[in-house]
């Protein structure tokens, strides 16, 4: 992984307040969906609309707010077979209905060290509500690029939940217009630690890329917390 200075100092101020292990909570993810798609992008080179990628995580948490984690994918990224972020953060409730997470999110992708990026977070959750800003920090990669990602999730029953989801990029190179992406999902806990999804994503040909990767597509997905 290459440093990043501002990861290194999330880091660093964590490590000084760390609370005793007592208090921490380690969490893991696993799951599978039929295609990965990021920001409305599919994300691998492929251009079919099933391309299986097996994705997990492991969280670590403690009760004044702190935490660090990392979550990967399976997936063909260039010369990489995988992606890797690495990320740290502090969460607290401003009111009862309203929190602040602020953080930093390293992305790694093995065999293609010009890709390893990072962005710096920030995230407002209301009620049913998300608003997350993300800034660019790698140089010559993405410093400088804006995303900004409005969320609301609606219970439809006491098992299914009905997510919808708008993004928007903005990026730092004059000459490259900024891409909107969307999302509306469902998820369905089969048990409290299983859940299924069914997503439709996509986003408009403006921006980086034109092709067909952001062609709307439906995504199923199986994860399972432990």
């Amino acid at each position: 992984m290459k440093k990043n200075l501002i990861f290194t100092m999330v880091l660093g101020g964590m490590v000084a307040g760390l609370p005793t292990a007592s208090n921490a909570e380690l969490g893991f993810n696993l799951g599978v969906v039929s295609l990965y798609k990021d920001r409305g992008v599919d994300q691998d080179g492929r251009d079919e609309a099933v391309r299986p990628a097996v994705q997990g995580s492991v969280d670590y948490s403690f009760d004044n707010g702190l935490y660090v984690g990392a979550w990967g994918s399976s997936g063909r990224f260039g010369k990489a077979d995988a992606e890797v972020d690495v990320y740290a953060g502090y969460g607290f409730q401003i009111t009862e209905d309203l929190g602040l997470d602020l953080g930093y999110v390293h992305y790694i992708y093995p065999g293609e060290g010009s890709w390893n990026s990072g962005e710096a977070y920030i995230g407002l959750n209301y009620q049913r509500f998300s608003f997350t800003v993300l800034r660019g920090m790698k140089s010559d990669v993405n410093k400088g690029d804006m995303y900004y990602r409005l969320t609301y999730t609606h219970p439809l029953m006491e098992k299914l939940d009905f997510t919808v989801g708008v993004g928007y990029q903005h990026f730092h190179v004059a000459d490259v217009r900024g891409k909107t992406d969307y999302s509306a999902g469902l998820s369905y806990a089969i048990r409290d630690n299983i859940h299924l999804t069914g997503t439709i994503a996509g986003a408009n040909r403006r921006g980086d890329v034109d092709d067909g990767s952001r062609d709307t597509r439906f995504i199923v997905g199986l994860n399972v917390a432990f």
